[in-house]
């Protein structure tokens, strides 16, 4: 009884216990943001710059430091004077040591130092600006690399509702033949059509179970690789909730407006810009560097068991340092930084153009995706007509199985074009936003 009991309940919990996790594409891209080791590794960059900043901003402030020394000398150090004072004076109240004491045996001193660079200012705030535009350039990295991933998930995601569109579709194709079979083998049997319609059938079923199986291998690659993308375990079932299933109602994109956006709002011009930026700004701490360097000081001393120096001393002054000639050193950097900056400029005009045939091919793809929607689904009512009108003409006898077959597989594949065309332009639609850099979602 117990036995019974244990293997009932294991028949009613294994279908929850395997049943695939569900997911619409907003849920897999925060997923895949979550468990992406690349976006990890981007927002560690971050960090770093945030510190490489706050490490060169707090460098332009004031040095404090201290030195401490204790010494055990042998014995104490004493002064002997080698004489003794005549009589007469002694008779005076005249007296003269015959030693004095100049340091103990034991001497220690304390200094305190405050150093703070003045000159040097210009080129420690240049290179916190490279610091600070390098930590931008990183989030920028950041931003960009998860709009990468978004598209990664959301290209996964279509293609997937394609394949599984498309083997409903062939499913359906399979009983539609299947059922027109058994009317071909009926009308064989009364001696209305030859036996090599019937074989006709045959063959035509047999493609399309192939075609069926070749969709069902391609779904199951296409789940494991969008499990692997949103850092799930690769053997894991997952279904996908179709959101998208509404045609689009207008496309509302122009094209001027795009490229507009995208010279604008794009994270690697961005990014491309202020690293020209840094450029410019190393180019100004080398500059700096044929300033005198100049600091101000402040020092104070305490000593102990030290009978030659004051007990507590301190100091205020300038310190001035200025390598004035090192063969050309500083002119050769830069005329470097120079043609590196013009380097960043050209390599900005170059990615520039890149960007505007980017956005022209988003564009376009967009946008006939979206008219190819109105096109297939036209071809799918044409189609069902055509196939009725054959099925018909093929139960009075008045064409032949092979055209009924072919306005079946039109009606079939019409259906799998539209679905196609339907998921493309949602498709190619995040392409054009990632693209431009739009921050709206579809």
């Amino acid at each position: 009884m117990k036995k019974a009991v244990l293997m009932f309940s294991a028949f009613i919990l294994i279908p929850f216990y395997l049943a695939a996790e569900s997911f619409t594409l907003d849920e897999l891209y925060e997923l895949a943001i979550k468990n992406s080791r690349s976006i990890q590794i981007s927002r560690q960059d971050t960090e770093i710059a945030n510190y490489n900043k706050l490490s060169s901003l707090s460098n332009m402030g004031p040095k404090f430091s201290a030195s401490a020394k204790y010494l055990h000398w042998n014995e104490p150090t004493d002064i002997s004077f080698g004489f003794q004072i005549p009589p007469q004076f002694a008779n005076m109240g005249i007296s003269i040591p015959d030693k004095m004491h100049v340091m103990d045996q034991d001497t220690k001193d304390l200094s305190l130092t405050i150093t703070q660079p003045i000159t040097p200012l210009y080129s420690m705030y240049q290179v916190y600006r490279i610091n600070k535009l390098n930590e931008e350039a990183s989030s920028l990295d950041l931003s960009n690399q998860m709009k990468e991933i978004k598209y990664r998930v959301a290209e996964a995601y279509f293609n997937l509702l394609k394949l599984q569109k498309t083997r409903e579709n062939l499913l359906q194709s399979i009983r539609l033949i299947e059922a027109y079979r058994e009317k071909t083998e009926q009308f064989y049997k009364n001696g209305m059509v030859q036996k090599d319609d019937v074989m006709k059938v045959d063959v035509k079923l047999a493609q399309v179970k192939d075609g069926l199986n070749e969709i069902n291998s391609a779904i199951e690659i296409l789940k494991a690789s969008l499990n692997i993308l949103t850092g799930r375990d690769k053997y894991a079932e997952i279904e996908l909730k179709d959101t998208y299933t509404n045609e689009p109602a207008s496309f509302d994109y122009r094209l001027d407006d795009c490229i507009e956006k995208a010279l604008s709002n794009r994270a690697d011009l961005k990014g491309l810009r202020l690293r020209i930026n840094m450029l410019e700004a190393k180019r100004q701490a080398t500059i700096g560097t044929l300033i005198p360097a100049v600091a101000g000081l402040f020092t104070y001393s305490h000593q102990w068991g030290n009978a030659f120096q004051k007990e507590e001393s301190w100091f205020i002054g300038v310190s001035l340092s200025w390598t004035f000639w090192e063969w050309g050193t500083t002119y050769f950097q830069l005329k470097a930084n120079s043609s590196e900056i013009q380097k960043g400029k050209n390599g900005l005009y170059a990615m520039s153009d890149g960007v505007v045939l980017d956005v022209k091919n988003a564009y376009f793809r967009a946008k006939n995706s979206f008219e190819a929607i109105a096109s297939n689904k036209k071809s799918i009512e044409l189609a069902e007509e055509v196939y009725r009108i054959s099925v018909k003409k093929y139960e009075n006898a008045q064409i032949t199985a092979t055209e009924v077959l072919d306005s079946e597989t039109m009606l079939t594949t019409s259906k799998i074009n539209y679905t196609n065309s339907l998921y493309t332009y949602f498709l190619n639609l995040e392409y054009l936003k990632k693209a431009i850099n739009e921050k709206e979602d579809l």
